[in-house]
C-alpha cells in the first residue's frame, strides 16, 4: 500500500469516527444563569441572597436601582461559586439578559398591600410591558417566571407581549403562586402542629390568594378533615369565619411577605434549574397556559419541566365538592382576568384609551 492509500484510509477513517459523535451534547450542563429584575426591592433583595447560595447558579445578574451595586458587593462576599453582578442603570437591561437561562420578574416598588388592584395592575403594566419587550429580544429562549401581583393578570400580560415577537413558548412563561403557597403551608402546618417546612398542600386555581384553591384533603404528610375545611379558609382568604364562603375573600387581599416568598420562589428556581440540566424528577407547581379546562386558559396546576420548558402537566386531581365549589368561583375571576390582560396590552401601546379595570369598576 503506497503512501497516498495510507493517507486516503487515515483520512476516511477519522471523519467517520467524528461524524458519529455530537460533541455538542456529549458535555451535560452542570450550572445555570439567573436574572433577577426590579432586585432593589425587599423581595429582590431577599431572593438575590438565596439564589446566591444555590448550587446548580453559576451567575446571578440583578437588575434594578443603583442600591443593587452595593448588594453585588456584598453577596460576593459570601464564598461560593455562584457570582453576583449588578445592572443599576435603565441603559444596562439589555446586558442584564443576556445569557440567562431563568428570568425572575418581580414587582418594581412595594405597594401598600391594601392597594386596590386596578391601582396596582396600571401602576406596574408600563414598567413590565417595557422589560418583557426586551426580553423578547436578549433572552427569548429563557424561562420567565413571573412574580408580579396580580400574577393571574401580568402572566397572560407578558404571554401577550411575547406572541408579538419571534419566538413564543407557553410552557416557559410561568406564573409564581409562591406566596399562596407557603402561607397555605404554614396555616396547615400551625393548625397539626407541625413544622410548616414538612407540610405542603397541593395548589390549584390561580396563584394569588383570592383565586388559588388549596387542596386540604390531599395535605401531607397529614390531611385537613372536612370539618375544619371553612376555618383554614376564612384564614387564607382574611375573611370572618362567619362570613366565610358567602364573602369569598377580602378585598384587594394581597400578602407581603419578602422573606416566605423569597424562599419558595428559590425552590422554584432549583426546580427549574434541575429540569435545565436534564433531572426527570423536576417537578413544581405554577400559573401556565394549559387546556386542562375549556373556560379558562390559564390555571396552576402540577408540572414536570425539562430544559424545554414545561414537557407535562399533571392536570387536576379528584376533588370534593367544597373544592370543585371553589374551583369554579376562582375560574371565573381568572377568566375575568384574561381578558384585562389582553386588553392591557392593547392601552399600554395606545391602540385603546380606557382599559377594561375602569369600564367593568374595577378598581
Amino acid at each position: 500500500m503506497n503512501l497516498s492509500n495510507l493517507q486516503r484510509l487515515f483520512s476516511n477513517y477519522s471523519t467517520q469516527s467524528f461524524a458519529t459523535k455530537n460533541l455538542s451534547t456529549e458535555s451535560k450542563r452542570s450550572s445555570i444563569q439567573v436574572c433577577i429584575l426590579n432586585a432593589h426591592t425587599p423581595l429582590g433583595r431577599m431572593a438575590s441572597f438565596l439564589i446566591k447560595q444555590n448550587p446548580l447558579v453559576s451567575k446571578v445578574k440583578i437588575q434594578g436601582d443603583r442600591k443593587v451595586t452595593n448588594l453585588a458587593e456584598e453577596l460576593n462576599l459570601i464564598d461560593t461559586k455562584c457570582r453576583v453582578e449588578p445592572y443599576p442603570h435603565v441603559k444596562d437591561l439589555p446586558k442584564s439578559l443576556m445569557g440567562v437561562d431563568i428570568v425572575l420578574l418581580l414587582s418594581n416598588q412595594v405597594w401598600p398591600q391594601d392597594t386596590p388592584i386596578g391601582k396596582r395592575i396600571l401602576g406596574e403594566s408600563q414598567r413590565v410591558y417595557d422589560v418583557i419587550k426586551e426580553c423578547t429580544l436578549q433572552a427569548p429562549k429563557a424561562t420567565v417566571i413571573v412574580a408580579v401581583p396580580p400574577v393571574s393578570v401580568f402572566t397572560p400580560f407578558v404571554a401577550n407581549v411575547f406572541k408579538q415577537s419571534h419566538f413564543y413558548h407557553p410552557g416557559k412563561i410561568l406564573g409564581s403562586a409562591a406566596m399562596a403557597q407557603v402561607t397555605i403551608n404554614s396555616l396547615v402546618g400551625r393548625y397539626h402542629d407541625m413544622d410548616p417546612f414538612i407540610t405542603h398542600v397541593p395548589l390549584i386555581g390561580g396563584p394569588d390568594i383570592d383565586v388559588a384553591v388549596p387542596l386540604l384533603s390531599r395535605a401531607k404528610p397529614v390531611p385537613v378533615p372536612a370539618r375544619c375545611t371553612n376555618i383554614l379558609m376564612s384564614k387564607f382568604r382574611q375573611v370572618e369565619l362567619e362570613s366565610f364562603p358567602k364573602i369569598y375573600c377580602k378585598q384587594n387581599c394581597n400578602e407581603y411577605h419578602p422573606i416566605s416568598e423569597a424562599y419558595a420562589l428559590n425552590n422554584m428556581i432549583v426546580t427549574l434549574g434541575l429540569g435545565i440540566l436534564e433531572d426527570p424528577k423536576a417537578v413544581y407547581n405554577a400559573f401556565v397556559r394549559t387546556n386542562v379546562v375549556s373556560s379558562c386558559q390559564y390555571l396552576v396546576t402540577l408540572l414536570q419541566f425539562s430544559k424545554e420548558g414545561v414537557v407535562h402537566n399533571f392536570g387536576l386531581p379528584t376533588l370534593t365538592h367544597f373544592e370543585l365549589g371553589m374551583l369554579e368561583r376562582a375560574i371565573t375571576l381568572i377568566k375575568l382576568r384574561e381578558e384585562i390582560a389582553t386588553e392591557l396590552v392593547s392601552y399600554v401601546e395606545g391602540k385603546c384609551k380606557t382599559p377594561i379595570m375602569k369600564r367593568a369598576g374595577f378598581n
